[in-house]
């Protein structure tokens, strides 16, 4: 049985590293006594994997597992996995899908993130955002292992807005793959390079009929 889970990590969690929730996972499910599946071989390990790394000291309501077990597995099941959690992880939703589907990291395409903005911040950046958004290329540099690169984001930030009842920063951005910008990229353009302490990742997205949607309620064959 395959399934996707869906969770939050909160505040209390938010310096946790991507390797250190891995293991928060694992041994959850262990002591929820799920019979997760392993890999063959001499070196095996869970078949758990994210569907996006989340930086450390970023905080997240749209975060995903998949998980293949060795056997079905009800409600109840999942109820349990839940309790045994951490404070600061929340269990959301979780489905299966069928064993064909491809990983869920690979049909992850954008994401959604939001950073709260201070009272005196909210003018300034609205004007950051509209000069971002008429510039014809977003130009940033990156490191790989060929070297240093140049990279033109802007065909890759698909919303860019400032909700000024809500005070907040609100982005929707390629993610996943080679077609990927990273929110502390377009913070910098908009000269908002030491805030990444207040983002929030909102939903990640897979690529459904022309639009996008979450992977609870997409469909799969």
């Amino acid at each position: 049985m395959r399934v996707w889970i869906k969770f939050a990590k909160e505040s209390p969690m938010r310096f946790l590293s991507h390797l250190d929730l891995m293991r928060v996972w694992q041994r959850a499910i262990r002591r929820a006594c799920l019979p997760v599946a392993y890999t063959a071989g001499f070196n095996r390990h869970p078949k758990i994997s994210f569907a996006s790394a989340l930086a450390v000291g970023v905080t997240s309501e749209g975060e995903y597992l998949d998980i293949q077990f060795t056997e079905r597995l009800d409600g109840a099941a999942f109820e349990r996995l839940d309790e045994t959690l951490p404070h600061g992880l929340k269990m959301l939703a979780w489905r299966q899908v069928p064993e064909s589907t491809p990983a869920l990291m690979s049909l992850v395409c954008a994401a959604q993130w939001e950073l709260p903005l201070q009272v005196d911040e909210s003018r300034c950046v609205q004007e950051a955002v509209q000069k971002l958004l008429a510039a014809s290329s977003l130009t940033v540099e990156r490191e790989s292992k060929k070297g240093r690169k140049t990279v033109d984001i802007r065909p890759l930030i698909y919303s860019l807005a400032v909700d000024e009842k809500a005070s907040c920063l609100s982005m929707l951005l390629a993610s996943g793959g080679e077609s990927v910008v990273r929110p502390g990229e377009v913070l910098k353009l908009l000269c908002l390079p030491s805030v990444l302490g207040r983002l929030h990742r909102i939903e990640l997205y897979l690529a459904s009929g022309g639009s996008f949607r979450e992977p609870m309620a997409v469909l799969l064959n």
